[in-house]
């Protein structure tokens, strides 16, 4: 192999016979000499070839079923192919499943040594990155507790840890960090790109396009186990989104509601209205936040019928409503920012970017800042931090204020081997189209 070859797949093919039986698996072990067969051939995979060189980011896509567990299995050693030649050069760590190789009985501190030596580590070693892998992992005092106690977030936080932290030269992950929360899978993305950008070689299989696309130059796409596309990852998508989008729908309007402020007459009960609907409440009683001039006190999001979510469906419109102390008289800005599991600023709008600002506002009162958007973003999980500044400055530019931590997740979902999307991409912006008859219409053409 050339050593800038990591991974060459040839003619990888996998059959599994299927009984309907357990007994007819025993019948044609016994009669196979004499050609009675009482099962039927499965084709997970058939002839396969790729090659993925050193510091290249391959992603596999397909619908369930179409053998992409199956073909990072084969790469991965842990299951032999029927036909074809795997070859593979350089050290590789593997995540195939919650806890692969985990010992339930196990703590997790001992499945950390046990696999981080699996993996080529010395006792030295993982003794020199334990604290570095136990804070990655961010499960507190469980790591000492047996794994048989751990939910998958936990688990998976473990085992992904264990796996980066040796700094293997492949890496390979199947599907496995969906079970993460989204700011863990943040910390996860982030980490993935540094270790590519160190020259890691990456095979990653998700259902997440989005995390394809982020991190994967290339993709396998694999229809009923062979591969319908290899190349660039923005044409596989477009290819798979095409193949299991249904044409016959109607893409539905797109449009953008009004940016709206509005603030809200202060009352004693406003604040236990607010709590009721609203899923973020935040301490305002900081020192930041009483040297402000203005105060955050939650964060409440709401669909059409104004009632508290964290789940829109895409196109959805949902209301933003920042709950805010005015603590001394004055002109705002407000604004929400949503940024996506990658750690990527989706978009910043609010007031200031609308050359809005709120009316003078009492000091020692309550306000809500309202922001009506449409969710046009793809699906996916987000987190989300409303800001608040004093009104005035240069275009773009915002007088510090107060800012909520990243508050989430928000989920948008959207089912597209069901219907068909009214974008693809990140997002979809407002638009207008038609057709134009030369015929009718010659002189503007």
């Amino acid at each position: 192999m050339s050593q800038d070859v990591a991974i060459r797949v040839e003619g990888i093919g996998k059959r599994y016979s299927l009984y309907s039986r357990p007994q007819d698996r025993l019948k044609e072990f016994f009669t196979r000499h004499f050609g009675k067969v009482y099962g039927h051939e499965f084709v997970a995979l058939s002839d396969i070839s790729f090659t993925v060189y050193k510091g290249q980011s391959l992603g596999i896509i397909g619908r369930n079923g179409s053998g992409k567990s199956t073909l990072l299995q084969i790469i991965a050693g842990t299951l032999q192919p029927s036909v074809g030649t795997v070859e593979v050069n350089g050290r590789v760590a593997a995540l195939l499943e919650l806890g692969s190789g985990f010992k339930s009985e196990f703590t997790g501190r001992e499945n950390v040594y046990m696999n981080a030596a699996l993996l080529g580590l010395s006792k030295r070693e993982i003794d020199q990155r334990f604290d570095d892998i136990a804070a990655f992992a961010d499960i507190g005092e469980f790591m000492d507790q047996q794994v048989k106690t751990y939910s998958s977030g936990m688990l998976v936080r473990v085992a992904f840890a264990v796996q980066v932290a040796v700094e293997p030269e492949i890496l390979i992950i199947d599907e496995a960090l969906s079970v993460g929360d989204i700011f863990f899978q943040q910390k996860c993305m982030k980490r993935m790109r540094q270790l590519r950008e160190k020259g890691t070689t990456l095979l990653f299989v998700s259902h997440d396009t989005s995390s394809i696309r982020d991190l994967c130059g290339h993709v396998v796409y694999l229809r009923k186990g062979e591969a319908a596309f290899i190349g660039e990852s923005r044409i596989g998508i477009m290819q798979y989104y095409r193949e299991v989008g249904q044409p016959e729908e109607a893409f539905p309007e797109i449009s953008i509601p009004d940016l709206c402020t509005h603030s809200c007459l202060n009352d004693n009960a406003l604040l236990e209205r607010f709590k009721s609907k609203s899923y973020w409440m935040l301490d305002a009683d900081t020192p930041f936040r009483k040297a402000n001039d203005f105060s955050l006190l939650g964060v409440a999001i709401l669909d059409a019928a104004r009632q508290p979510t964290t789940s829109v469906r895409m196109t959805d419109s949902v209301f933003f409503q920042v709950l805010f102390r005015a603590n001394k008289g004055g002109k705002s800005y407000a604004s929400i920012t949503l940024q996506n599991k990658f750690g990527h600023r989706v978009t910043t709008v609010g007031s200031f970017s609308q050359n809005e600002f709120a009316p003078y506002l009492n000091s020692d009162c309550l306000y809500i800042f309202e922001i009506c958007m449409r969710m046009m973003f793809e699906q996916g999980q987000y987190t989300f931090a409303a800001s608040i500044t004093k009104a005035g400055g240069r275009p773009n530019r915002a007088t510090k204020g107060d800012q909520t931590p990243w508050l989430g997740p928000l989920t948008i979902t959207w089912d597209y081997e069901k219907d068909w999307a009214p974008f693809i991409g990140m997002f979809g912006p407002p638009v207008e189209m038609k057709y134009i008859s030369i015929e009718e219409d010659c002189g503007q053409v």
